[in-house]
């Protein structure tokens, strides 16, 4: 008797605890798609980034704030929480293959840390992605990267 008890009772607590666990999958886009200091360190490149999107990229002609809505370098703040207001540096783009690069307009400074981002991490993601998971996440939706000039 007592035995069949511990049975029911294992029971309940198993579907209790796999019943309270997230009922959803998070999905993300997984492009493959990264930023990377590009071999002579003298600029920043968005790597990987999907066929499709560099047809666009190349078919459009940005402006450098549009390139800077999209992908941008900053100069790291020493007060952490003033990261999010810094003013990107200015700088050329170039579409190359599958990467964009950076490059500063008056280079690097040895000794200075900085940091990369690109802003629409989810918008290169395929359309059929973009449909199937209905949502465009509003935070979180960049990359980073960060890095120190020696």
């Amino acid at each position: 008797m007592k035995l069949n008890h511990l049975f029911y009772i294992t029971s309940i607590i198993f579907l209790t605890f796999n019943g309270c666990g997230p009922s959803e999958k998070e999905i993300t886009a997984d492009t493959g798609v990264r930023i990377a200091l590009s071999a002579d360190s003298s600029g920043v490149e968005l790597q990987q980034i999907p066929s499709y999107a560099i047809k666009e990229f190349l078919t459009d002609s940005l402006k450098t704030e549009q390139w800077q809505d999209f992908f941008a370098v900053y100069e790291e703040p020493s007060d952490k929480e003033m990261r999010d207001f810094q003013a990107a540096l200015g700088g050329s783009y170039t579409i190359k293959d599958r990467f964009v690069s950076f490059v500063p307009s008056g280079g690097f400074k040895k000794g200075t840390s900085y940091f990369s981002r690109c802003y629409t991490r989810e918008l290169l993601q395929e359309p059929e992605d973009l449909i199937a998971t209905r949502d465009l996440s509003p935070t979180d939706g960049f990359l980073e990267y960060k890095f120190n000039i020696k």
